[in-house]
């Protein structure tokens, strides 16, 4: 992608006229470490949105906002009772990466390594979307990861900010992230959101990504979790059901099979983690 000059707006009004009179010639960029993956020779214009107060987290009742422009770097350092996004964002690429690389462009345009957006389905979080005025669309994740998110911004919305719910007693989460070396791209990403109640699993949302064509739930999964009793013989099980939701790809030279057992032992030690932290929750 190559960029032929930055427009620097100061609010997100302004920058989403921009962004809708300059059409497919114009991208909204605040880390652009993804710029030298996109495809286009035509020069495009920089909106440049790390100027409108879109870098924060904070509360919000029963959530954890995002803002849109905050460093995956700021996500990993924080700490706190009922969160949990610095597990997977401290397994993303290198430090010098994070401290530029945001949560919005991680989840707006999605390549095939992502890790947030699995994280993200997993934990039902919702994305606010700037849409005009002072209107912000939520959009729950299930239906923002449905296809690509690119083609929901190309008419000049902006990502404002991610909103993750807060984790109650008893609600446990757990990620895996397998690859060659700790900065290389995922060849398997996985996250599961557990729910235990009177010693069995009341509820689970569970996803995948990278070894598949595009994030996704495991509902197959879910389902088999639901009412049975947190234990390893019931997540090798489940486990074993993903097939039936993704069609797992080689890569790096590992065959589908290989990438399929591979999975599938991620999807065992996220539950297990998942299990774990909610067995330790009761507030």
């Amino acid at each position: 992608m190559k960029l032929r000059e930055f427009v620097r707006p100061s609010t997100l009004k302004e920058a989403r006229a921009v962004l809708r009179e300059l059409g497919p010639k114009g991208m909204p960029l605040a880390g652009g470490t993804a710029l030298h993956f996109m495809r286009g020779r035509t020069p495009v214009t920089a909106v440049d949105i790390t100027r409108l107060g879109l870098s924060y987290i904070r509360r919000e009742g029963d959530f954890f906002e995002i803002g849109a422009a905050t460093p995956l770097a700021d996500i990993q350092r924080r700490r706190g009772p009922r969160w949990a996004m610095h597990e997977i964002c401290r397994r993303i690429s290198t430090h010098q990466i994070r401290n530029v690389s945001t949560i919005g462009g991680n989840i707006c345009r999605v390549f095939p390594w992502a890790d947030l957006p699995v994280v993200l389905l997993a934990m039902n979080a919702r994305m606010l979307v700037y849409t005009g005025g002072k209107k912000r669309a939520e959009v729950p994740a299930d239906d923002f990861f449905a296809s690509q998110p690119a083609g929901r911004f190309a008419g000049g919305d902006i990502l404002a900010a991610v909103r993750i719910p807060v984790l109650k007693a008893h609600h446990g989460f757990g990620s895996v992230k397998a690859s060659r070396t700790a900065a290389a791209f995922s060849l398997v990403t996985v996250a599961a959101l557990l729910e235990l109640e009177g010693g069995r699993i009341a509820s689970a949302r569970v996803a995948a990504g990278s070894a598949i064509p595009f994030p996704k739930r495991l509902r197959s999964v879910e389902a088999a979790l639901a009412g049975r009793e947190p234990s390893a013989e019931t997540f090798r099980a489940a486990a074993a059901l993903a097939a039936g939701d993704a069609r797992w790809i080689g890569q790096e030279g590992m065959s589908a099979d290989y990438v399929r057992e591979l999975a599938e032992v991620s999807l065992t030690d996220a539950l297990a983690r998942a299990a774990e932290f909610a067995r330790g929750r009761n507030d």
